[in-house]
């Protein structure tokens, strides 16, 4: 079949039309633009004990509902309305805590394993020198060290059921990031 000039223009011109649209878009089109992404991670939350919460000797007449508050504070402020210190040393628990610098901490305590005589309750912190409030308070405010001190008293409950000798009880600390 024979193709007419008109067509053979048609197409030339339409043909030029698509490359010439081609070059258009290829001209407007956007340069692309590198993006950055940072990471930083956060360095292991260590915490680690360097002395225990201490109540000292207690008298074996604590009788139930009487207290023995121990603040965290360095020396350690024992509130003993019931006379029950008899001697000893009583101080808060000391704990060292690592972490990343200048971040947002919260502090968590649980586990509690009470012994014969008592219980343990009502857990409060001091946090690199910090006022004392209740351990689960959040946020704890970011130090600009990577290591603070993290001092915790508790209140020891009597329970009418105490006998001469040692009872240990415990508590588990968590400290993450907020």
């Amino acid at each position: 079949m024979k193709t007419s000039n008109w067509m053979k223009g048609f197409a030339a011109i339409a043909g030029s039309a698509v490359i010439g649209l081609i070059f258009v878009t290829i001209a407007h089109a956007a340069i692309p633009e590198p993006v950055v992404a940072e990471v930083e991670f956060a360095d292991l939350i260590t915490v680690t004990e360097v002395t225990p919460l201490r109540y000292g000797i207690l008298d074996e007449a604590l009788a139930n509902a009487e207290t023995v508050i121990i603040s965290p504070d360095a020396p350690a402020t024992v509130t003993d309305a019931g006379g029950n210190v008899l001697g000893g040393v009583q101080a808060a628990a000391d704990l060292t805590v690592t972490a990343t610098a200048s971040e947002t901490l919260s502090i968590q305590v649980d586990n509690i394993t009470n012994n014969t005589g008592y219980t343990l309750g009502s857990f409060t912190c001091s946090y690199n020198d910090g006022a004392n409030t209740a351990c689960q308070a959040a946020p704890y405010t970011p130090t600009s060290i990577a290591s603070a001190t993290l001092l915790v008293g508790a209140t020891l409950t009597g329970d009418d059921n105490a006998v001469p000798g040692v009872f240990n009880g415990s508590f588990d600390v968590t400290v993450a990031y907020q």
